[in-house]
C-alpha cells in the first residue's frame, strides 16, 4: 500500500510540471477519496504525507513559474503573496514562542497548505481554462449528487464515506455547493429552472440527512436568489417600509418566546459542547489576542483543565475560532480582507459573477460552525471560485465562456 502511494505522488509530481490539467483532475480525484472508493491517507512514517505534498508541489511550481504573476491584477498579487505570509508565519511563530516544533508546526499547517491550488491554478493560467474547471465541477458536482441520490433513496453510503452509526461522512459538500450556484446561473429557460430545482431539492434533502444544516441553509437560499434573480438590493430598496414591517412582527414572534427557546436550544449536547469547548478556547485567545498562536499541533494547548472532554486548541468547532488561534484577531482581519477584491472588483456585472458572490459571501455564516476558510473542505472549492471569477472577469473571448457555461 504504501508503494503504491508513493507511485502515485511520484504521478503527480511528474503531471503537475508537464500536464497541469490532468494533475489538477487527479488532485480533486484524490480528495474526494476517489470518489469514495479508496482510502486518500498515503502514510509514511505514521504520517499521512499524500495531500500535504501534492500541496506544497504546487507551490514549488508557483516560485518556479513566478514571473507570470507580473501580468496579474494588484489584488491578486496580493492575495497570493498574503497567503505565503500567512502560511510561514504559521510555522514559524509557535517554534519562536517555543509551543511547537518545526515538525509539528508544518504537520499542523497541512489544511491551509491548500489554499496553494490558488498559486497553481493562476501560474498555469494558460493551461487550466475556464471551460475545463466548468467540467472538473460538472463531473464532481453530478457525482456527488448521485451519491446524495443513493444515500437517500437506498440508504448506501460508498465505503470511505461511512460516518459513525450510518451517516455519510461527505467530504466535498462546498465543492458541491459551488456547482450548484453555477448551475442556477446558466438555468435560463423554464425546462433547465425545473431541473435546477430537482437538484437543488436533492442537495438539501440529502445534506440535511447528513448533517451540515448552515451549509444546507446559505446554499439554498442563495441558490434560490440566482435562479430566479432575485434583485436583492433593488427590492430592499423599493420596498424597504413593507419589509421593515414584516421584519418588525416577525422579531416579534421571535422575542416573544425567546427564554423558552434559548434555554431549550442549550440543552442540546452538540450545542453545549461547542460553547464549553469555545469558552475556553477563548481564553487561551486572549492570551495571545493579536497574532494567536501559529500551526499548532493536535496536543498542542490541552483544555482538560476546563472540564472540555480532553479536547485541545486544535480541535476546532468554529471557522473564526480556528482563525483567531492562528492568526489573532489582527491576522484574521487581514486575513479576512484580502479574500474580498477578488470577488468584487468586476469588469462585468451579470448573474454568474453574482451567483459566485453569494457562494463566497454565505462562506461568512458557514465560518461559524465550520472552518471553511482555513480547511480544504473549503478552501480547494474557494480557490476554483477566485479563479473563476478572474477568468471570467478577465477572458476576452466572452462568447467561448458563454458556451462552456451552457454544458454545465
Amino acid at each position: 500500500m504504501i508503494i503504491a502511494g508513493l507511485l502515485f505522488l511520484v504521478l503527480q509530481t511528474i503531471l503537475v510540471f508537464f500536464r497541469p490539467r490532468y494533475f489538477l483532475f487527479i488532485y480533486v480525484l484524490f480528495y474526494s477519496s476517489f470518489l469514495g472508493l479508496l482510502p486518500k491517507q498515503i502514510i509514511v512514517g505514521s504520517y499521512e504525507i499524500g495531500f500535504f505534498y501534492q500541496n506544497i508541489i504546487m507551490l514549488v511550481t508557483y516560485f518556479i513559474h513566478l514571473k507570470r504573476t507580473r501580468k496579474f491584477p494588484r489584488y491578486i498579487n496580493i492575495l497570493l503573496i498574503s497567503i505565503l505570509l500567512f502560511y510561514f508565519f504559521g510555522i514559524f511563530y509557535p517554534v519562536v514562542n517555543g509551543s511547537s516544533t518545526i515538525l509539528e508546526s508544518i504537520i499542523g499547517s497541512k489544511e491551509f497548505s491548500s489554499l496553494f491550488l490558488l498559486h497553481f491554478l493562476f501560474v498555469n493560467k494558460k493551461s487550466i481554462s475556464f471551460s475545463y474547471i466548468i467540467k472538473i465541477l460538472s463531473f464532481f458536482g453530478y457525482y456527488f449528487l448521485l451519491v446524495l441520490f443513493v444515500f437517500v433513496v437506498f440508504n448506501y453510503i460508498p465505503p470511505q464515506y461511512i460516518k459513525d452509526m450510518g451517516r455519510l461522512q461527505y467530504y466535498s459538500p462546498v465543492l458541491l455547493s459551488l456547482f450548484l450556484f453555477l448551475k442556477m446561473s446558466q438555468a435560463n429557460s423554464q425546462s433547465k429552472k425545473l431541473f435546477a430545482l430537482l437538484l437543488l431539492a436533492l442537495w438539501t434533502i440529502g445534506m440535511f440527512k447528513e448533517g451540515h444544516v448552515a451549509i444546507t441553509i446559505t446554499t439554498t437560499l442563495g441558490c434560490f436568489v440566482v435562479l430566479y434573480r432575485v434583485p436583492i438590493i433593488s427590492l430592499i430598496k423599493n420596498y424597504k417600509r413593507i419589509l421593515l414591517a414584516f421584519g418588525f412582527i416577525g422579531l416579534l414572534l421571535i422575542i416573544l418566546p425567546t427564554r423558552k427557546y434559548i434555554s431549550d436550544f442549550n440543552q442540546i449536547p452538540n450545542i453545549s459542547s461547542r460553547e464549553l469547548y469555545n469558552a475556553a478556547r477563548m481564553i487561551y485567545i486572549k492570551s495571545s489576542p493579536f497574532f494567536g498562536y501559529g500551526f499548532l499541533y493536535k496536543n498542542d494547548f490541552s483544555l482538560a483543565g476546563n472540564n472540555v472532554y480532553n479536547s485541545t486548541l486544535s480541535v476546532i468547532d468554529s471557522g473564526y475560532i480556528d482563525l483567531l488561534t492562528k492568526f489573532g484577531y489582527i491576522g484574521t482581519t487581514f486575513f479576512l480582507i484580502v479574500l474580498i477584491p477578488p470577488f468584487f472588483n468586476n469588469h462585468r456585472e451579470d448573474i454568474l459573477i453574482t451567483s459566485l458572490k453569494i457562494f463566497f459571501l454565505q462562506f461568512f455564516a458557514v465560518n461559524l460552525t465550520w472552518a471553511v476558510f482555513s480547511f480544504s473542505m473549503g478552501t480547494i472549492a474557494l480557490s476554483l471560485a477566485i479563479y473563476l471569477t478572474y477568468l471570467y472577469n478577465n477572458n476576452t473571448k466572452y462568447q467561448l465562456i458563454s458556451r462552456s457555461l451552457k454544458s454545465v
